[in-house]
């Protein structure tokens, strides 16, 4: 635990020290918080009665009964909710990438490959230095998301459709377990390429799924339920498991050094 605690405090420090990786990093969930709660507040005083034709406000229960202007707040606040599954994605992703790519372009990689320290101890503790922030700044921002919601929401019956139980499971179980399914694809990626960039692009398709759901609960594909919830956390966990140990066999340390020297 001593050594990965190294390579923790290690890769935090190099963090704090790249304020473009800092600004990149914090920026975008600031936005993808204060996003919502504004539009949710125009639209206290907007009716829309387009919203009563979305395939999302026919389809799910929990909108039944609203009033146009309920109904418009209740459906931006779902859609821009799942947002937050995002964040554990390109949070971990951005740290992740540059981690190991990072340390190649600065030839410091090679003397960390070559220190007496177990794969699983270096893999370990540059996960966590990207598991740890993504999972913190998704949390804190939900708690934002949720308080502002408390705030502008029309009625309690808009704000419960907005931040019920299934969105819930998905912040509190499933980020951290997209968090570490992105970071999982990062190293193993970043341990093939040689430009943080690429290594940043490429680990972008793991958000191709939310997608899926974003546009599948707007067309009313799809309700999100805490049994639905649930179920998308198991089989996360399933991938998180998988791809952990898939970005463990492809690290192989040996032909970094010798290809990267």
């Amino acid at each position: 635990m001593h050594k990965i605690g190294v390579i923790l405090r290690k890769e935090w420090l190099e963090l704090r020290q790249d304020r473009t990786l800092v600004f990149s990093t914090l920026l975008p969930p600031l936005l993808m918080t204060l996003m919502p709660i504004g539009a949710a507040f125009v639209l206290r005083g907007t009716p829309d009665s387009d919203t009563a034709e979305l395939g999302i406000a026919l389809a799910d229960p929990s909108l039944a009964g609203l009033s146009y202007v309920e109904l418009g707040q209740a459906v931006i606040g779902k859609q821009f909710s799942l947002l937050f599954l995002l964040m554990p994605l390109f949070i971990p992703s951005i740290i992740a990438a540059y981690s190991i790519v990072g340390e190649k372009s600065k030839r410091t990689l090679e003397p960390l490959l070559a220190a007496p320290l177990r794969t699983s101890e270096l893999l370990l503790g540059k996960a966590l230095a990207a598991l740890i922030p993504a999972v913190a700044i998704t949390w804190v921002c939900g708690a934002v998301f949720v308080a502002g919601m408390a705030v502008v929401a029309l009625s309690p019956r808009v704000f419960a459709a907005i931040v019920g139980p299934a969105w819930l499971i998905l912040l509190l179980i499933c980020s951290p377990l997209l968090a570490l399914i992105a970071i999982a694809v990062s190293v193993a990626i970043s341990s093939r390429v040689n430009d943080p960039r690429t290594a940043q692009q490429l680990s972008g398709v793991v958000v191709v799924p939310i997608m899926l759901i974003f546009f599948g609960q707007l067309l009313g594909l799809l309700v999100l339920s805490p049994a639905l919830s649930l179920g998308a956390a198991a089989v996360l966990a399933l991938v998180a498991a998988l791809a952990t140990w898939s970005a463990t066999r492809l690290f192989q340390r040996e032909v970094i050094l010798t290809k990267w020297t």
